[in-house]
């Protein structure tokens, strides 16, 4: 199974959503924020078809995108952690009240848990990774890592909102993403992409 991951810069505060697809066409969304277009194009003009949303966490700009989504693909499943269901609900637990805006999300929910996962044809090693979100999810599939906001390159998530615990936080990073083999490649909810042996040699907040 070859393995295709592809990067778009959305919504407000320039949230990664990304696009995980097989060779066979099938794929998976990840954290579709708001002004996705060139997302839903890529879809199409690549012939993939969607299997699920996954959120890995729901703070707003990583959901406020589902309804674009689901205006193409009805019915598509949206997955996250039960953990994280006030934040769907509530725009001033999500932080969209800070924009001005007020986004939920009260649709069908299929509700993620740690461990091995199978997500339409896709098999996932769900972590749960509380501290920047209560139920924060890391999804791990071959070499790849969906950190959500929990890691990033050079930095970790913020741990100053709601919900936030920042001894959580480290260190569900330090025996959960760090101990992922060095190669693989995390793919962040903002920023660039890094590698766990990078931010494990490298990341200031780990010195």
């Amino acid at each position: 199974m070859e393995l295709t991951v592809k990067r778009f810069v959305t919504g407000p505060i320039e949230t990664n959503t990304y696009v995980l697809s097989k060779d066979d066409g099938l794929c998976i969304i990840f954290d579709p924020s708001s002004g996705c277009s060139k997302m839903l194009d890529y879809i199409k003009n690549n012939s993939l078809s969607p299997e699920a949303i996954c959120l890995t966490h729901c703070h707003f700009d990583h959901f406020m995108g589902i309804e674009e989504v689901m205006k193409e693909y009805p019915g598509i499943e949206v997955w996250a952690h039960p953990d994280e269901k006030p934040m769907l609900l509530n725009p001033e637990y999500n932080g969209s009240h800070m924009m001005g805006i007020m986004v939920t999300y009260k649709g069908p929910l299929k509700e993620l848990h740690e461990g091995d996962i199978q997500i339409g044809s896709f098999k996932f090693t769900v972590l749960h990774v509380p501290g920047h979100s209560p139920g924060g999810c890391a999804f791990v599939i071959e070499k790849h890592c969906f950190s959500g906001d929990t890691l990033f390159a050079g930095s970790v998530g913020r741990f100053d909102f709601p919900g936030c615990d920042g001894a959580l936080l480290f260190k569900n990073i330090k025996e959960k993403l760090f101990t992922l083999p060095d190669e693989t490649i995390v793919h962040s909810g903002h920023g660039g992409r890094t590698t766990v042996g990078r931010e494990k040699r490298y990341n200031p907040f780990f010195k």
